[in-house]
């Protein structure tokens, strides 16, 4: 069904003038683009119309047009159908195909977007047996991070949301893993596969992957991660001691320790490969947090450090954060990516800003009537909605400049001495909106957490790239580890029957 044909129907619904929906009907009643495994509440249905209508939702869906699936929602008394979701035929199998889909083309994010639709249309509904519901009920008691993900990423957390999750997802797993590469065992491209497929790969899938561009890297156990920053406290603080260093204490607040890390194990050649990270940490942060950042089930991303030497992105430079499993996760920019977009520079709404401008350039001696002049022509140029940051300083001072060459006194009185203000006035803007360094903004968030300003674990919302915060990322990561455990947790058996197929050629 093209657009305009979707247009059409919803203008026979909305005038009532049904002469066209017959072609609708017949168009969909000759369409076989799934099974009809999930279709049994359909199947009641005895209207042709409605049934019809439910067919079109489901197409709607398979095809990601969830725009036009919330508009025959919407259009549905018209026809006088009240939608239950479980008549739409299709709905597992079309999340399903969509989450392989995803999967088989690295489009991994889109799964979220997908479940967020179907959660919020309740098309997760079904029913259960008492067995589901009391392992659904199990989840919810020992499993509390789980549960808190689920509302943290999608909203509203019912038992079908849960065990969508938890049983439903990892069968996908299931299909996309054993039983598709089964498949290639029994033709030929079972050749191709020798020596280069090992499932248990998937177990460790999260701990050095990329999403969003943002590059992602399991380091250590926050326990070790903890261990190492107090030996390194203990052993600085010592030599303080023992060399007499008073700038040690004045400047505890924050602590530089290199770690060597394993990066990987070559089998074939016995050889162990390690590198080095420099952590910086706020010793405030960490050990007024430690021990939250140190509880299990605990949902929250509490910032560790920033890596200064030896980390994932542009520089070097990447950043550490806890994570609700005990775990130590760096994550920063793609190196592809031509510059570090994890900064936000220094925004000033515009009267802090011309404040700021005023006080400047009376520190650099510039006469109270040409800074009036100054104020009261910035006053009326900027946009009081705009926030000025970094990137208006160029665009600023050609203004400001263009203002004074045009000032009557500038070419009489002051003429000379024109170069010289426009140098003040460059140096003092410059003051105001310079780029901050990544190192700076790091120190500048741990002082407001310090201060109880904002908190540890929101510092991930803070950092991003194109719209997706580190934050999005760990928190997605979570969910992908939740699958990945519960398939190896229900298909074990029939893992373990593949490993074997697999040693025998």
């Amino acid at each position: 069904m093209s657009s305009e044909q979707f247009q059409l129907l919803l203008k026979t619904i909305r005038t009532g003038d049904l002469s066209q929906f017959e072609d609708f009907c017949a168009y969909f009643n000759n369409m076989e683009f799934l099974d009809l495994s999930d279709m049994v509440d359909f199947m009641e249905i005895e209207d042709n119309k409605e049934k019809c209508y439910y067919l079109a939702l489901s197409r709607l869906l398979s095809s990601l047009r969830f725009g036009e699936f919330e508009q025959l929602i919407d259009h549905s008394d018209k026809m006088g159908i009240f939608i239950e979701v479980r008549k739409i035929p299709f709905r597992f199998k079309i999340i399903a195909d969509l989450h392989l889909d995803g999967m088989q083309r690295g489009m991994t994010g889109r799964i979220f977007e997908i479940i967020r639709f179907f959660n919020k249309y309740n098309l997760f509904e079904m029913n259960f047996t008492n067995e589901e519901l009391e392992l659904i009920e199990d989840i919810k008691k020992s499993n509390r991070s789980l549960v808190a993900n689920l509302k943290d990423l999608f909203g509203k957390v019912s038992n079908s949301l849960i065990f969508y999750s938890c049983k439903i997802m990892p069968y996908d797993l299931y299909l996309n893993f054993v039983v598709r590469v089964k498949s290639y065992l029994r033709n030929e491209l079972r050749s191709e596969l020798r020596g280069r497929f090992n499932i248990r790969f998937l177990k460790n899938w999260t701990d050095w992957y990329s999403m969003y561009g943002l590059s992602v890297r399991y380091l250590s156990t926050v326990q070790q991660f903890m261990d190492t920053l107090e030996k390194n406290y203990g052993f600085y603080e010592n030599l303080a001691i023992k060399e007499k260093k008073k700038d040690f204490y004045e400047n505890k607040d924050f602590l530089e320790f290199n770690v060597m890390y394993r990066t990987f194990y070559d089998i074939e050649e016995n050889q162990e490969y390690r590198e080095i990270k420099k952590h910086f940490v706020s010793l405030d942060n960490v050990l007024k947090n430690k021990e939250n950042i140190l509880k299990k089930d605990n949902y929250k991303f509490y910032s560790l450090s920033m890596v200064l030497f030896g980390g994932l992105g542009p520089q070097g430079l990447g950043f550490t954060y806890s994570t609700p499993r005990g775990e130590v996760i760096e994550i920063c920019s793609d190196q592809k990516e031509a510059e570090a977009i994890i900064i936000k520079f220094k925004q000033y709404l515009k009267r802090k800003f011309l404040g700021k401008l005023d006080e400047e350039l009376e520190n650099l001696g510039i006469d109270a009537d040409i800074r009036t002049k100054i104020n009261d022509y910035l006053l009326e140029l900027l946009n009081p909605k705009d926030l000025i940051s970094y990137y208006d300083r160029d665009p600023i001072l050609k203004k400001i400049r263009s203002f004074l060459y045009q000032i009557e006194e500038f070419q009489q009185t002051y003429k000379s001495e024109l170069k010289s203000v426009i140098k003040k006035i460059s140096k003092a803007v410059t003051i105001i909106l310079r780029r901050i360094k990544v190192k700076d903004q790091f120190i500048t968030r741990m002082d407001l957490v310090a201060k109880g300003k904002i908190k540890s674990e929101d510092i991930a919302k803070l950092t991003s790239l194109r719209g997706k915060s580190h934050y999005d990322v760990l928190r997605e990561r979570f969910f992908f580890q939740n699958e990945i455990n519960w398939f190896f947790e229900d298909y074990s058996e029939e893992i373990n029957e593949l490993d074997k197929q697999f040693s025998m050629f």
